[in-house]
Formats: structure tokens, sequence, C-alpha cells
């Protein structure tokens, strides 16, 4: 069987959704990212519904990682990194789907 490491690009706002997350939480989000998204995004996420069928989020503690995935081109665009909260993550994450997005 062979392993392919996804590529991990991330949506212009999401450095925005950083700036927002204590500086410890931010590394332990992308350890996450790279243990589990990196290497299996479609085993590690749970499909969402709505406006966001075709994406996927991450748990990770109190926060969550909604993104996509692109199996032909191995890759993984994450759209929304944030607070699982009244839904707003999911919300801000379904906003972005229609904006400019790739920051590397």
């Amino acid at each position: 069987m062979i392993n392919f490491m996804y590529r991990i690009v991330f949506h212009k706002l999401v450095e925005e959704d950083l700036k927002k997350i204590d500086k410890s939480d931010v590394e332990k989000i992308f350890k996450t990212i790279e243990k589990k998204l990196m290497i299996d995004p479609i085993s590690f996420g749970k499909p969402l519904i709505g406006e966001l069928k075709g994406c996927r989020r991450l748990r990770i503690g109190i926060y969550r990682v909604v993104y996509r995935f692109d199996g032909e081109k191995v890759l993984v665009f994450i759209l929304k990194i944030g607070f699982r909260r009244n839904s707003e993550v999911y919300m801000e994450a379904a906003k972005r789907i229609n904006l400019p997005k790739v920051m590397c």
C-alpha cells in the first residue's frame, strides 16, 4: 500500500483566524493537521452537510478545522480554523467558499 503525503494549502483568511487563538493552541492545531490531514484526510475528518457539503471537519479540542481535499491532486485546502461555539466556524467557512482562496 502506498501512502501519500497530502499537501496543505490555507485560505488567505486563515492567518486572521490564527491571531484569535492562543499560540500554544496554534502549535497543537498545526501538529494535528500534520499528523492527521497530511496522512489521511478522509479517515480523520467527518463530512459536513448543507452549504458545506463536500467539506469535512477535524475536531481539535475546542477548535474545528474545516477543509476540503482533492485526492487526485493530493491536496488538502483549509477553509477555516476556529472555535466551535454556536456553529460560527461553519458559517464563516461557508462564506469563504466563494472568495479568493489561496495563501501558501
